[in-house]
């Protein structure tokens, strides 16, 4: 019996399968037998942030040509892997004796600590299986606008397609710069999910933006392996601290994949699933229409006022002489003049100190949002410590 956990997320490019084979490879290395399935729809990911390419996948074991021994990666930094490839895709038109046959080649495989999915960006059938079968689901995010309303849609989806309980759904905020930022980007999505979806999320932690990341991605080692006293390595050994502390009860793996393949064929006759906007979105687009058009009128009627009075200046030959109107030389003398005082004053200042500016904290400006304040802590590695407080 293996725990099973799905890697997802609404949006491509939030690091998903970087944490998946990185959060892999920790577990492994905290004793655990893991193994980990490239479920990314025709993208092996995990075989370029390894080095290491297969020349068969999931699709020859499905035809019967390979066993799944035979295309696993054995012993990666103390993990397996499976390559997925087009195998995934075809795994939710099977029939009932390639469903048997699949599901009895995985039961070959041996007994694992833990089975990690990392699944493709979306909302696809393949995606919702493994997410609804399994027996939790991590949710990778970013700060960025794009990536909340993507996971909030996937979140809608999946809730929508469930009749019974979903698994548990831990957030993990991914490319952190900032306490403030990863704060303001988990409370974003659990007070919208909150209030228009009927499930609860958690989070799990995060992962802070490293230059390290980037390299192992070019060495094409992992960067848990490359650079293990990074902040980014440190942030996904404590993820997988709290994976292995709020473990769930493990089901049979034969139940796992039964209603994994179950559920994949249940959707084969419906049409693709669109993904809904959110009510938010729906509000903001709204707003900007309705204020769009009250700024066009207000074009319209300036446009007419000007063509109404340059026809009156036209008509009467002359410039008339209105009470308060600055004419243009006059005002560029004004402006001018404004300017010289500016530059005048900005010349003679004198730079403070920073012990004035110690003494005096009320006059120094204030931070930006998303920006830490200059004598502030350093970035911390546990999330639940910028929750400490919070009533989220």
């Amino acid at each position: 019996m293996a725990h099973v956990i799905t890697i997802t997320s609404g949006k491509g490019g939030v690091g998903k399968t970087s944490i998946s084979l990185n959060l892999s490879l920790s577990l492994a290395s905290a004793g655990h037998r893991v193994c980990l399935f490239d479920a990314d729809l025709g993208l092996a990911n995990v075989n370029i942030l390894t080095g290491i390419f297969p020349e068969h996948g999931l699709d020859t074991v499905i035809s019967g040509e390979k066993q799944l021994g035979d295309i696993m990666i054995r012993n990666f930094q103390g993990i397996d892997i499976i390559p997925g490839s087009s195998g995934v895709e075809k795994m939710a038109d099977l029939t009932a004796a390639e469903s048997r046959h699949l599901i009895q080649a995985f039961l070959q495989m041996g007994n694992y600590d833990y089975f990690i999915f990392d699944t493709s960006a979306g909302i696809s059938a393949q995606v919702m299986a493994f997410c609804r079968a399994s027996h939790q689901i991590i949710l990778v995010i970013t700060p960025e606008p794009t990536s909340l309303t993507d996971a909030y849609s996937l979140l809608k989806v999946l809730s929508r397609k469930t009749t019974g309980s979903l698994p548990p759904v831990r957030v993990v905020v991914n490319q952190v710069k900032t306490a403030v930022s990863a704060r303001s980007a988990y409370a974003k999505l659990k007070e919208t999910v909150k209030k228009f979806l009927s499930l609860k999320i958690s989070a799990l932690g995060i992962v802070a933006r490293d230059n390290n990341v980037s390299i192992s991605v070019v060495s094409q080692v992992p960067f848990t392996i490359l650079f293990p006293g990074s902040a980014a390595s440190r942030c996904v050994r404590s993820l997988a601290m709290k994976l292995k502390d709020g473990a769930a009860q493990d089901l049979p793996m034969e139940i796992f994949w039964d209603q994994c393949l179950a559920l994949m064929g249940s959707g084969r006759s419906r049409e693709p699933v669109k993904v809904p906007r959110t009510d938010q979105v729906e509000q903001r687009l709204s707003a900007i229409e309705s204020r769009m058009a009250t700024l066009l009128e207000q074009v319209t009627s300036i446009k007419q006022i000007l063509l109404d009075d340059r026809k009156d200046k036209t008509s009467a030959g002359t410039k008339p002489d209105v009470p308060g109107r600055v004419h243009k030389p006059q005002l560029n003398q004004q402006l001018n003049q404004q300017w010289d005082r500016q530059r005048t004053r900005h010349l003679d200042r004198k730079p403070e100190r920073q012990t004035d500016r110690r003494r005096n904290p009320e006059q120094d400006p204030k931070p930006q949002q998303g920006q830490d304040l200059p004598n502030a802590p350093k970035l911390s590695l546990d999330f639940e410590s910028w929750m400490d407080g919070q009533s989220f």
